[in-house]
């Protein structure tokens, strides 16, 4: 597969004309890093938000670590629960940090983690997500051999409440290189799983703080850093997505998501550089969602549907609409089957 990678090697063409343009953002200025004595080499940023019954297992997941060279800074955005508290119990490693700040949602938060931070590279982590052990091991390697890549990140593992596996892995199969226009068509990357560099970050200006609805602040970075550079992958799950009941709701990631295309297609160039049209984008958005609800609501995928080919009909060919539609019509132990999973 053309920009194809494993373990971390890049393949693939070279950045485009527009994708060699590099802007100063105005938001580089609240990156500017403190002098210190001893600069960590990754800075690891977790969010939380009245998350305390998760905090201690994300923590240790990074205490864990077999990469030692870190320092982790908990952004606890404006917690009413015992998420201070939880932080308190590590007061003996110096290298575990917390910060409050009242709710600005998460954008703000983990731009004021990049901020207090001065790793050259920065790992991601929310508060109910979690990491094997040698996840930042082989994915600091992954960057030392793709000097080129923005960032990293490695297959999740979706796991319950209680941390059993589920049978969604995101995304299917990886991609790496130069990913713009693959990632355009939907997130194949979970947030937790991202190793990034400082600089290529500060370079597109963090996390959009400005949207309007949040749920994929995520997806517009990865796609900001993807359109200039290269990506690299572990092939490994080394993330664990963790699905409960405070979750993002769907409605609001669908609204998010609208929110993020609309930003990128007010470009003239995106619909050239991405191959796809903004409305076949967001029907895709839509075909998507319809599959993520059909088992459960029916009628209400069914609308998200209608939506869809009112957008394009033209994406009613595309691999979601086949999805949505399989989940529609046949039964769930069949659509489990088609999709690879075991019946």
């Amino acid at each position: 597969m053309p920009g194809a990678q494993q373990g971390g090697r890049l393949q693939g063409g070279g950045p485009s004309r527009a994708q060699r343009k590099i802007g100063k953002s105005p938001l580089c200025a609240m990156f500017r890093l403190v002098e210190r004595p001893s600069v960590p080499q990754v800075s690891v940023v977790i969010t939380a938000y009245n998350q305390a019954r998760w905090l201690g297992q994300a923590i240790d997941d990074v205490r864990r670590q077999t990469f030692r060279d870190w320092e982790l800074v908990v952004v606890d955005d404006g917690s009413t629960d015992s998420t201070r508290a939880v932080v308190a119990r590590y007061e003996g490693d110096p290298r575990v940090r917390y910060l409050f700040q009242p709710n600005q949602e998460r954008s703000a938060a983990r731009n004021r983690g990049v901020a207090a931070t001065s790793g050259r590279l920065l790992a991601f982590l929310d508060a109910d997500d979690r990491w094997v052990p040698d996840k930042l091991a082989k994915q600091v390697a992954a960057l030392a051999a793709s000097p080129e890549a923005a960032f990293c990140y490695t297959p999740a593992r979706f796991v319950n409440g209680s941390g059993a596996p589920l049978a969604t892995r995101k995304p299917p199969r990886s991609v790496a290189g130069w990913i713009f226009p693959r990632l355009v068509r939907a997130n194949l990357i979970i947030l937790a799983s991202v190793v990034a560099r400082r600089d290529r970050v500060e370079e597109v200006g963090g996390f959009d703080a400005a949207l309007p609805v949040y749920g994929c602040e995520d997806w517009d970075l990865w796609l900001r850093l993807a359109r200039r550079h290269p990506v690299a992958v572990v092939d490994e799950e080394l993330t664990f997505y963790r699905e409960h009941g405070g979750n993002t709701a769907p409605e609001q990631l669908l609204r998010s998501a609208f929110c993020v295309i609309d930003k990128m297609y007010a470009d003239p160039a995106m619909a050239r550089e991405a191959g796809i049209s903004r409305t076949a984008v967001r029907a895709r958005h839509l075909w998507y969602h319809a599959a993520g609800v059909a088992a459960e609501r029916r009628s209400a995928a069914a609308r998200l549907a209608l939506q869809a080919l009112g957008e394009s009909p033209s994406a009613v060919f595309s691999r979601p609409a086949v999805g949505a539609l399989a989940a529609l019509v046949l039964p769930q132990v069949a659509v489990r089957r088609l999709r690879g999973f075991p019946g």
